[in-house]
């Protein structure tokens, strides 16, 4: 993409989409097409309907900034600053995890449970919060109020600003907070959690977009992927807590959780199937 070149909007997307599948990206096209939309602060169709268009030199310095860090296999998301999570639009960057598809059915069932209590105002506890999209779509589809903890400032300061975005700060509060086996559980009518549940062994072998990019304390407990489930179950059974617990789990991961579960004496759960079909979410109570 040489300096002289009067670059139109078509030819970029062309150039760009061919250089992006050269190096193996996924809707190579798409991508190039959305980072386009994202430099020239457009939305993704204005682009064919000013397809001869014309770019100027800081419209091409943006652009190109941004494709270097795709060609680098950095998560779209983060370049564009925004991800779609539950019909809402979250602002992402590489302190907290992308939010992903699958994550939307521990939102339906802790909605489907909210729906069912006869309680005017039901207390929400979310564990690991991340950016947020998780309690943030709960407020925005429920009344209840809502505690969500993390670890990670930048990820805390992160899921502030989104839920001011979507006008729920008023039903959550974001707290700086780290879990462990004797956290007090008995003040809240649901919790709900995507803990960290890939082990080291797993995590070597993830896709360098995610291994080099997300935060790994969000990925991996780097002992075997369980650790979070071993404090909750503990948790549960020494506090007596009857709340319904909603947790996601990893592929292909029911047999382990279900024997930990039985290691504490834990017998009423159940397991619900994301959207392909894999065991995701795991229901306590």
């Amino acid at each position: 993409m040489g300096e002289k070149k009067n670059w139109v909007i078509l030819d970029i997307i062309k150039v760009s989409g061919e250089v992006l599948k050269e190096k193996n990206i996924e809707n190579a096209r798409l991508n190039a097409e959305l980072l386009l939309a994202n430099s020239l602060n457009t939305e993704r169709i204005n682009l064919y309907l000013d397809f001869d268009k014309p770019l100027s030199e800081p419209e091409l310095a943006q652009f190109k900034t941004k494709l270097k860090r795709r060609l680098a296999h950095e998560p779209l998301q983060y370049i564009l600053g925004t991800t779609e999570f539950y019909g809402l639009k979250f602002r992402v960057n590489n302190s907290v995890l992308i939010p992903r598809p699958e994550t939307e059915i521990l939102v339906e069932h802790a909605l489907d449970i909210l729906k069912q209590m006869n309680n005017p105002q039901p207390r929400v506890l979310e564990i690991g919060t991340g950016s947020g999209c998780i309690s943030v779509s709960i407020a925005k589809n429920s009344e209840c109020s809502i505690r969500a903890i993390d670890n990670s400032a930048p990820a805390i300061q992160l899921a502030s600003e989104n839920s001011k975005l979507h006008n729920a700060d008023n039903k959550i509060k974001f707290e700086l907070q780290e879990f462990s086996k004797d956290f007090d559980l008995k003040s809240y009518d649901v919790i709900i959690s995507n803990p960290p549940y890939i082990p080291p062994v797993e995590y070597e072998l993830l896709p360098d977009e995610i291994k080099n990019y997300e935060p790994k304390d969000a990925l991996t407990d780097s002992i075997d992927g369980f650790t979070f489930y071993r404090n909750i179950f503990s948790n549960i059974k020494e506090n007596k807590i009857s709340a319904p617990v909603l947790l996601e789990i990893g592929d292909g991961k029911r047999p382990e959780i279900e024997n930990i579960l039985k290691s504490f004496g834990i017998n009423e759960y159940d397991f619900f199937k994301d959207y392909i079909n894999i065991d995701r979410v795991l229901k306590i109570n």
